[in-house]
């Protein structure tokens, strides 16, 4: 029977000290990190996508992580593409590959697969299922999903419209339920040893966190960042990263520094409310609960404690001797 290779996970909401457990846990386990995270692929914006400082990545090899100019556009097919590439170096070492990142869909893309076969939209037919959904009200599109796909229906939201929407779509196109389309995935769950882990702060902590973090990146010259990439010509992607927009709105005039800010505030919190209804959802996960007052160490040692069963990579034994720990 063939032993499977072991992959950790770490993921949670913005703010939530990810990246700082990484850390922690690398100074024990023979790890390489791998960002999970849509917008720390990009240069030239290290304050805006809070990219790992030097005092970690000189410690820790991390990969994903601001190699790719603002002007390129980046999708979860390549995320997955790339992360699987990083995922075979760092295994040919001998060592075990850290996730860590909180762009749900990266993570989906990566441990479930995308449609190999992904159908075209269909803009029309998107309007037309809005306007019957606006006509009608309450869960009206929900209803119509549990008609031709009810497998479907049963694991999405009735307030979850745009999957609605794009399982209706999918359907119309294909002549197939878009729960059948899951035969043309192809994920990495079967192949690898996987556990995952939630960082779930209490929500005050969490959203004081943020408003701490924004405060930071202004003093750090998060402006001025801006300012630099404004004269740019960004790719849809990274230009929809949290900041820009926010800081847009001052230098145009439309609000002073403070309101911008606040902005900031405001909009990373709504951020965090929907990776954590995403994550909700996330299957294989394990939830951590971390208090506000729990250190990166320790939020690493319960991470660690629900690991035992994991072994190290053949012929190489753990760091500073923690064998009960970890990888073995």
């Amino acid at each position: 029977m063939d032993v499977k290779s072991k992959l950790l996970v770490i993921t949670g909401p913005t703010a939530s000290g990810k990246t700082e457990v990484a850390y922690e846990i690398s100074k024990r386990l023979p790890v390489e990190m791998i960002s999970c995270d849509s917008m720390q692929v990009y240069r030239k914006m290290p304050i805006i996508t809070q990219a790992p400082p030097r005092a970690v990545t000189k410690n820790l090899k991390t990969h994903l992580v601001s190699f790719l100019d603002p002007s390129k556009e980046y999708n979860a097919a390549l995320f997955r593409k790339e992360a699987l590439s990083a995922i075979h170096k760092i295994l040919r070492k001998n060592k075990a590959p850290l996730i860590v990142g909180g762009t749900g869909l990266y993570l989906r893309a990566l441990l479930d697969g995308l449609f190999e076969a992904n159908p075209m939209t269909d803009k029309g037919l998107r309007e037309e299922l809005l306007k019957s959904q606006e006509t009608h009200g309450g869960h009206y599109l929900h209803t119509e999903l549990k008609k031709v796909d009810p497998l479907s229906a049963e694991k999405i939201h009735p307030n979850d419209f745009r999957r609605i929407i794009r399982a209706l779509e999918v359907t119309h196109l294909t002549g197939k339920p878009f729960s059948a389309q899951k035969a043309n995935r192809k994920g990495i769950r079967e192949e690898f040893l996987i556990k995952g882990f939630f960082l779930n702060r209490d929500r005050q902590d969490l959203y004081d966190r943020i408003n701490k973090r924004v405060d930071e990146m202004l003093t750090l010259g998060l402006l001025q960042e801006v300012r630099n990439l404004l004269k740019l010509r960004l790719s849809m992607t990274a230009g929809t990263a949290l900041g820009i927009r926010e800081m847009k709105s001052y230098l145009d005039g439309k609000l002073s520094l403070n309101e911008g800010g606040e902005l900031l505030k405001k909009n990373t919190r709504n951020y965090a409310k929907r990776q954590l209804s995403w994550f909700r959802h996330e299957k294989g996960v394990e939830i951590i609960p971390v208090k506000n007052n729990d250190t990166p160490k320790k939020i690493a040692d319960k991470i660690l404690r629900r690991t035992e069963e994991f072994s190290p990579p053949p012929g190489l034994p753990l760091i500073k001797g923690e064998e009960r720990r970890g990888l073995r």
